[in-house]
């Protein structure tokens, strides 16, 4: 319900002292009029929104989360640009619960909103903000032909001929295969207990603070970039051709389906881990959308990569950090030449590229340091595949000067550096056609594998 407008509440107010007030000299002087504010719902700030957006009124912005709003704002678009222009306002959508308690909270409204150049709105995503409700993002219908199979081929050859959906699609990719790194690093020993028939209900209480951390920073990790796919879906792609805005709009909402998974799971976690009560989240309908649109989007994904014979160099967007936005490095990966590096103004390497033959083929690995970790995009004929990485904990800043050495394997050579610290000695090298992390203590002979 809307709050009362101040005239009314005045109005009121001013009857009231009329009413009690005694009689004798002079009365008593009225009190300053006081307005209790009752914030906007959601549903109030969806129609706003749509009556801001009609006018093409950058007011509107002001109406979107922080994240949403500093995004749109840096592309210097108009509201219409970024959003379309609606037909109308469906004001018969459905509300879900809200979910979580204060700032953060959020819930979303189940709409049908159509737009006339633009795929149709269907969800409408709201964040609890400062106390009040912001729009956090959009969901879009996802045309069936999209996830048809039959399609695949069609859309590749279409990313293929456009040098920006070659560009960004690689970045999404291989953020997407960081994230699969991520999680089997992270949760193999749960994955293993569970495997054995430990239930997570029990895995989860029983580990050390550390442990338990390793989980949850890994969550935080992929949920970022998970954001970070699905904004630049919703930002960075200019200029797509019609045929490929249907394609698009679901490789964005696959994003943001995924985090909302991952959201929901690390929430029920967190209640677990906290008050040992496991609610396990319902996503089944979240899980079966997801496995649809991942699997056309690594579909073309893997087509794209066969087919790019265009390419020169090739995108990479390394992120580090454990807080949402993640910190971002991005570069270009040059098959031609040996090594890449830059340096700041007083000599020291921010990062590294290091050309090193290490599984044998004809097209050699890329080694990359950057902030303390290293990445190992493994060649192939048509650019690179992120195949490894680390992340912080090792005891060393995985320092820059790295240097390669013939292993034990003909034709194939290995990355040796030692750590900051000068206790450990590291090796990266393939071992049965995968990348092993191996860290041995100077002095000793003990060797072990990550």
């Amino acid at each position: 319900m809307r709050a009362p407008s101040v005239r009314s509440v005045a109005a009121a107010a001013a009857a009231l002292i009329l009413s009690c007030g005694g009689g004798g000299g002079g009365g008593t002087a009225p009190l300053p009029d006081s307005v209790a504010v009752i914030p906007p719902t959601p549903l109030e700030v969806a129609l706003e929104f749509s009556n801001l957006l009609a006018m093409n009124d950058p007011a509107c912005f002001d109406l979107l989360a922080p994240g949403l709003r500093d995004s749109i704002e840096a592309s210097g678009l108009s509201p219409r640009e970024a959003f379309g222009r609606w037909r109308g306002f469906d004001p018969s959508g459905r509300l879900t619960e809200v979910i979580g308690d204060g700032p953060g909270a959020r819930t979303s409204y189940f709409c049908t909103i159509v737009r006339l150049e633009d795929p149709a709105i269907v969800r409408i995503d709201f964040v609890l903000s400062d106390g009040l409700w912001r729009i956090e993002d959009f969901g879009l219908e996802i045309p069936e032909e999209v996830i048809d199979s039959l399609n695949v081929e069609r859309t590749a050859r279409m990313i293929v001929a456009s040098p920006a959906m070659r560009f960004e699609l690689r970045i999404a990719r291989q953020l997407l295969d960081d994230c699969r790194f991520d999680s089997i690093s992270a949760w193999s020993s749960a994955d293993a207990a569970m495997a054995h028939g430990t239930p997570l209900e029990e895995y989860i209480p029983a580990l050390t603070a550390d442990a338990y951390a390793r989980l949850a920073l890994s969550n935080i990790r992929r949920s970022a970039k998970m954001q970070i796919i699905q904004d630049r879906a919703t930002f960075d792609i200019s200029n797509v051709p019609v045929e490929l805005t249907g394609f698009v709009a679901a490789w964005r909402e696959m994003a943001f389906t995924w985090k909302s998974v991952l959201r929901a799971r690390h929430e029920a976690l967190q209640n677990l881990r906290i008050n040992g009560a496991w609610i396990d989240p319902d996503s089944t309908l979240d899980l079966a959308r997801l496995s649809a649109l991942a699997g056309s989007f690594m579909a073309v994904s893997d087509l794209v990569e066969e087919l790019d014979t265009l390419s020169t160099t090739y995108p990479a967007l390394l992120t580090t950090g454990t807080e949402e936005p993640l910190q971002e490095l991005l570069l270009q990966l040059d098959p031609h030449v040996t090594e890449q590096r830059s340096e700041n103004e007083v000599g020291m390497t921010v990062w590294r590229a290091l050309g090193v033959e290490m599984n044998g083929d004809t097209d050699p690995e890329r080694v990359v340091y950057w902030a303390g970790n290293l990445f190992l995009f493994e060649g192939r004929p048509t650019g690179y595949r992120l195949v490894w990485r680390t992340y912080e904990g090792y005891d060393s800043d995985l320092h820059a000067e790295f240097v390669s050495q013939p292993s034990g394997t003909g034709g194939c050579r290995q990355v040796n550096l030692i750590g900051s610290d000068g206790a450990y000695e590291y090796t990266l090298l393939y071992s049965d056609g995968a990348p092993v992390f191996r860290r041995t203590a100077i002095g000793t002979a003990g060797i072990g594998e990550e």
